[in-house]
Order: C-alpha cells, then structure tokens, then sequence
C-alpha cells in the first residue's frame, strides 16, 4: 500500500479538526463517478457475448440520453455516452474472440499446428490450484499467447487470437527457453473457454514447441533487466530470491504455492504482484531524490512521467501493469495532495483512469484485480489522508501513514473480496503496517539492482543486498501471520454476507475518525484486533468434546481429521489450503498427527503437505504405490488393499489399489488410482474413498470387497461421476461433502445429493456449514458444522 509522505499544507492540527468525517467527506468531486460506474457496466455487458443483456444496454443508452433532452439535465449525457461507448467497444472485442477460425476449430475439440507469440514467459505451478484432472499435476505449465498463424484444410490463416496454453508437465522441459516475445509453432487440441473469457481458445500442447523467432530488441533488453535482477539476488535466502523479482517487476516464476498461499492469507498478495503500491512508492522516491536536486514544476512532472514509462516498460504492458500504473499515480497525487483537495481531485482522477483503462481494454471489466484495485485506490483517495491527518494529532506522521493508508484500503475492498474469498482477513491490517517499511527499501533497491544488472553486475549484487534483505522480513511477517489462528475470519456467503460486511464497513469508515484521533481508543482497537488474530474468534460448542471424526472446510479439496488419543489424530489428505488445514487443527486441538494419508496427489488433496510437515509433528506418510510425495525426514509408506494400521484408538484399513497394480500412466485415470480406506474409531466406521469416480468405484465394489459404514466422505466432492450401486452398498447413514463454495466445477451435483438423500444418508456439506465435527453414541452419529 502506498505509504508516502505528502508535503503538508497547514499544521496538523487544525488540518485534523477540519477534517470531515463520513463515508463521503464534503467537497468530494462525483460529478463523474456515475460515468465511470456507467462505463464500467458498459464493458461488463459489452464481453458477455449475451445478445439481450446487450440490447438492453443499448436501450439503458438511449433512455438515458431521451431523459437528459427531455428534462434539459444535460449531466446526465456523460454516463449515456459512456455505457454506450464502452458497450461497443467491448462488443466489438467480445466479437473478435468469439468469431474466426481459432474459435471454429475450439468449438468442435480440434486439434491443429498453430504459430504464436508469447505474451509473457511460461509460469509453471510448483503445486497447482486446478484440482483435478491432467493439468492439476504438479509441474503443470502455462503461458498467455497470440495465435498468429493457424494451418486448417484451407491452408495458412492469418489470424490474431488470444489464448491460453497448457503444457503437461511431461513436457514442460520442451519449453525452458521460450520466453515473452518468442514466436513458437506448436500443436495442440483446442477447447472453447468459461462464457466472458477474452481468450478465443484454451490450447492444450501436445508436443515440444519449435522456435520460429527470437523476441524483438526492446524485450530482449526487458528481458536482460529480469535476468540481472534474478542473478544478483540468486545467492540470497530462498524467499528472498523468489520475492524480490514479483515485488519489483512481477517475475513470479520463483514464487511456489506454500509463499502464495502465506501471503493471501496474510493480506499481502499484492505484494508479491505488479500492484499501485510498487509505483506509488518509486514514483515517491524519485520526486524525493528530484526535489532535493532543486528540480520545480513541470520538470518533477517529467520525472513522474518517465517513472511510469520505466514502470510500465520493465513489467511489461500487459493489462494488470497499467492497471497499476493508473492507480498508483492516482493514489500518490491524492495523498500528495493533502486533505482538503485529495479526496476533491482524487476521485474526479480516479474515474477519468478506470474509463480509460476500460476503454483500452474492456476486460478489465470482469476482473476481480480491477475491482479490487480501484476500490482499493478509492478507499486511500477519500479516507487515508483525513484521517492520517487526525491521527498525526497524538502520533508520529509516518506511523499514522502507516496505519491509514491500509486501513483505508482494506475497509474500501472488504465488501468485494468476500465473494471472492468466502472470509474476512483479520490479519491483513497488522499484515500490512509491519510491511510497510519494508515494501519501500525492497521496490527501490530493487529497481536499482534491475538496472545496474545489465551493466554493472557486481555493483547490483551490493545494491540489492537490502532488498533482499527486506524481503526476508516480509516473507517472514506473511508466513508469522497466516499461521495465526485468527488470520481469516468466515463470513456468511452470498449476497446477504456481501451486504453484511457493506454496512459494517460503512460503520467503521463513519467511526474511524473519531477513534485515530484519540490515542486510548485507537490502542484499544488495535489490542482487541490482536487478540482476535492471535487466538482466534470463539466458537461456542465446536467442536464437541467428544468428536471422533472431522471434515476441515479447506475450500474446494479434502481434510479429514480421525481422532486417535488425547491430542494426537490420523489426517486423510491435507487439501491445498495449509492455513485452513492448520487453523482447523488448531481448533481441535491436534498436536501430533500418528498418521497422515494421502489418498493421491492432485493439489486439492495433497497440497498443503509441506506446510503441516513444517508445523506438527508427524509419524509417518501413507500413499498408494508408486505415489512419492516430498516428506523430507518423515518416514513415507506405501499401501495397498489388505493392509491394516493400527494407531491409538484409529484402525485404518486399505481397500484400494490392489496389490501389484501399477500406478495410472494416463493422469486423467489418477482419480481412480486413489488410496480408498476404511477407518474404525469406536464404534464408528467411515469409508474414504478419495476422488474414486464411477469406474473405480464399480471396479471395487466388482472386487468383492466390503465398502460398508456408518459414515460416507463423499467420492470427488460430490461430483457426478458417481456408481449408485457403489453408493448403495456403504450403507452409510450420514454423507459427508467436502466442496468449496461456488467452486467452478459444480460440485456436489444436483443428481448426486438427490441419489444419496434418496439412499436414506443425511447430507452435511463443508460449503454451507464449515468445519464438520461428528460424535456417535449409542449407534447414533451427530454432524456438528461450525457454522
């Protein structure tokens, strides 16, 4: 977050009391406001590729403009202009993605030999999000691409397509040297993308690419700046190697999933992305270094224009680069500006930038990142500096900056991120004010080194040394802080949680004044929030003191957690979420883990393993055979159907894969390679049958194997794939669902839920309700949800 010291036009004081306190401060300009907000549902309507939404647009335009002749309120004509405008705009992309050849042939699942250019260098995902199928293994690569040139039956098309290529990671080695700019042929299968997308096809390559031409000399030259940032912080801390290239110019490549899921958690994603802090926070330091020259007037203006080309040059232009450049200069000239004419001014340039960003690229329109960053930008333009201004009454300039330029910004983007995230980060404040001093030496140091790189190597390694050194620092207040208890908080889905955080953070935006400007009820505040984090919200009644069994809400993956003594408990699968899986730990109270199973290793099972490695101790990992997990020091196991363990008061006994079958060689077969068990708690018994489809499921049951018991975790989240008769033979009364909220895969399955409601099996589901604790007496089994 932008963290800069405006030059202050009156004292403090008297700039403090005159301060207006509300949501909106008086004298704020909104006269355009209505027009960015009709521009922004202009584009939004315009890419949906839906004709009607699109006529009724049209018509909105033309009542509008009626309106404004008839009532002669001509104010009215900006905002018509502006949804018609933008509609088109975004129509006419929407077309071009929509129509063509590379389009035609997504459309029917063909393949063809395809020639493109590479939008940015491939990103491999060290653990992937995707959770199932081929292109969820880890290792899986991809990369943003031009088609230029696509070869049908009617020979060699000229064409100009956006899309999205995958590689498998079997051939992912192929693809080491191709970088940003580099013009490749490639072979692949093409499929149509989600409705909205700007991507004219998803490719899946089937082959190694072949170099057709080598990027032009000014990404040659970007690309030299990257690679000297990289070899001059390359003998440097792990994290620090990996974060200083994402903070400075967005090279994430470094970046595995545990320090991005730290840094979401922590509110600190943006970070370790091309965001407006990082160019508001170099701009500052270049018109510091400029004014101390002597230089006046427009000359600092050229300085502010030539760091944003700089910035915009060595992130390279892509849609998020000057998204950021837009906000961050709006959010520096706003908090430059003072509080009288920030939040005037401030807004008025707010709006002229999301019109124009819109203009350039309609898109932007259906991005979160867009909605964030300018509710982001508009939270500091409005609040950050009033309210610094009040706070500097009792406290030190620099540390009310601190305090509320993130502050303002969480407050702003809170009602967003909720149906984004499905919770609340109570860390993400604290978070932010502990990075704050380090964010500024690690961008500026950084971008020092990135030049010197290329010229003066050895100087670059010196200069970077800080950087890498403030890196450290934050990666390690990400890490302390999404390992809270507290660090999330669940929030109610849907538009009545959206609703919720609205008027609660209108509350706070309304009381915040008051409480910056008296030291014991800003202490107060900030002592509470940190009790909150550090100890987690109370849970009343949960989990129940004598739970046996337990499905942890991970999100869209699996967590469960098999009590087996006093503190000590088996964990099936880990999910891929290791805060979720560690906070929900926490909660019930497991220190050890006597065992932990992993039913395959798709991301959303195992993902998280190397985080509970890393904080709780752990006997022993259990997989299936020719499954290798990273366990370090941790004994690894594998299992097949037959095998018993017995650990404290847990049996576990493997169902599947039977001894001495090979492991799945096609990845889309890897559901049904899972490790299927039984476990016994008491006189409990609960089948996990991991992400075994239909097939697999009918395979076992054929196998003559017993799949009976009291509880069912539900195969592959409830998808549809699924074997009634496989089903029918659990005899499980209770169905337990592990599945994220508004996952995109559809899961559970309307057919599934009706099948096992129809099968007698109450339906508890950790989307609706949480973590998920059950406790059984007298042959009766309770499901305790959280929430």
């Amino acid at each position: 977050m932008p963290t800069s010291r405006r030059a202050p036009a009156s004292d403090p004081d008297t700039a403090a009391d005159s301060a207006p306190a509300g949501v909106v401060p008086a004298g704020t300009d909104l006269r355009l406001v209505p027009t960015a907000l009709a521009g922004w549902a202009g584009g939004w309507v315009g890419t949906s590729g839906q004709l009607g939404w699109q006529l009724a647009g049209v018509l909105a335009a033309v009542v509008l403009l009626a309106l404004a002749r008839a009532t002669r309120r001509w104010a009215r004509v900006p905002a018509a202009a502006a949804l018609l405008g933008c509609l088109l705009v975004g129509g006419l992309h929407g077309l071009a993605v929509g129509t063509g050849p590379v389009r035609t042939l997504a459309t029917t699942h063909a393949s063809a030999d395809l020639q493109l250019v590479l939008l940015h260098d491939p990103v491999r995902v060290a653990a992937p999000a995707q959770p199932d199928g081929a292109d969820g293994r880890a290792g899986r690569t991809w990369v943003r691409a031009r088609v230029v040139t696509v070869h049908t039956h009617e020979g060699a098309l000229r064409v100009r397509a956006p899309v999205l290529v995958t590689i498998p990671a079997d051939q992912a080695s192929g693809w080491q040297d191709a970088v940003a700019g580099s013009t490749l042929a490639v072979r692949g299968s093409l499929t149509v993308p989600a409705p909205g997308s700007d991507l004219a096809a998803m490719v899946r390559a089937s082959g190694p690419p072949t170099l057709l031409a080598t990027p032009s000399w000014d990404q040659r030259a970007v690309r030299r700046v990257h690679d000297g940032l990289r070899a001059a912080v390359a003998d440097r801390d792990p994290r620090a190697r990996a974060l200083v290239p994402a903070l400075v110019v967005g090279d994430t490549g470094l970046v595995d999933e545990t320090m991005e899921t730290e840094f979401r958690d922590a509110g600190l994603l943006h970070v370790m992305a091309v965001s407006g802090s990082n160019l508001t926070l170099l701009l500052a330091f270049l018109l510091t270094g400029a004014k101390l020259l002597g230089l006046r007037g427009r000359l600092l203006h050229g300085v502010t224009a030539a760091g944003v080309v700089v910035f915009i040059a060595l992130c390279r232009t892509e849609p998020s680069v000057l998204r950021a450049a837009a906000m961050g200069t709006v959010a520096l000239s706003a908090l430059m500006a003072g509080a009288a004419d920030g939040p005037r001014r401030g807004l008025r340039s707010l709006s002229v930038a999301v019109l124009g960003l819109l203009v350039v690229d309609p898109w932007l329109s259906r991005s979160a990142g867009f909605v964030l960053s300018s509710a982001a930008t508009a939270g500091i333009v409005l609040w950050a500096t009033p309210w610094a201004d009040r706070m500097a009454r009792w406290a030190p300039r620099w540390l009310a900056e601190a305090v509320c330029v993130p502050l303002a910004a969480q407050l702003a983007t809170g009602p967003f991120a909720v149906p984004l995230s499905g919770s609340v980060s109570a860390v993400g404040l604290l978070a932010n004010m502990a990075v704050g001093p380090l964010v500024g030496p690690a961008t500026v140091a950084g971008f020092a080194a990135a030049g010197l790189g290329v010229v003066w190597p050895q100087a670059a390694t010196v200069v970077a040394w800080p950087a890498a050194l403030a890196a450290r620092a934050i990666a390690a207040v990400a890490a302390t802080a999404a390992g809270a208890p507290g660090a999330t908080l669940w929030w109610p889905p849907g538009m009545v949680g959206v609703l919720l955080l609205g008027a609660a953070s209108a509350v706070a935006v309304i009381a915040a004044p008051v409480c910056l400007s008296r030291w014991w009820a800003a202490v107060l505040l900030s002592v509470l929030l940190l009790v909150v984090v550090l100890r987690g919200p109370a849970r009343p009644g949960w989990p129940p003191p004598d739970w046996s069994l337990a499905v942890c809400d991970v999100g869209q993956g699996n967590a469960i957690v098999l009590a087996s003594g006093p503190g000590e408990a088996v964990l099936v699968d880990t999910g891929g979420d290791g805060p979720a899986v560690l906070g929900c730990l926490r909660q019930l109270g497991v220190q050890r883990l006597s065992l932990l199973v992993l039913s395959h290793l798709h991301a959303d099972h195992a993902g998280a393993l190397p985080q509970v490695l890393a904080q709780l101790p752990v006997t022993a990992v259990v997989t299936a055979p020719g499954q290798y997990p990273r366990t370090g020091t941790v004994p690894h196991l594998a299992s097949s159907a037959g095998d018993v363990v017995r650990v404290g008061t847990v049996t576990w006994e493997s169902l599947a894969p039977p001894p001495g079958r090979p492991p799945p060689a096609d990845p889309a077969d890897e559901n049904d390679g899972s490790l299927v068990g039984r476990a016994s708690i008491g006189g409990l018994s609960v089948l996990l049958p991991g992400d075994l489809q239909a097939a697999g499921q009918d395979r076992l049951l054929w196998s003559g194997v017993d799949v009976r018991a009291t509880v069912l975790v539900v195969p592959h989240h409830g998808s549809r794939d699924q074997s009634r008769e496989f089903l029918r033979a659990t005899g499980a009364r209770l169905a337990l669902v592990s599945v994220g909220r508004d996952n995109s895969y559809g899961h559970p399955h309307r057919q599934t839920l009706d099948t096992l409601t129809g099968l007698g099996m109450g339906i508890v589901r950790t989307d609706q309700g949480g973590h998920i604790a059950v406790s059984c007496h007298d042959d009766r089994c309770r499901a305790v949800p959280v929430h």
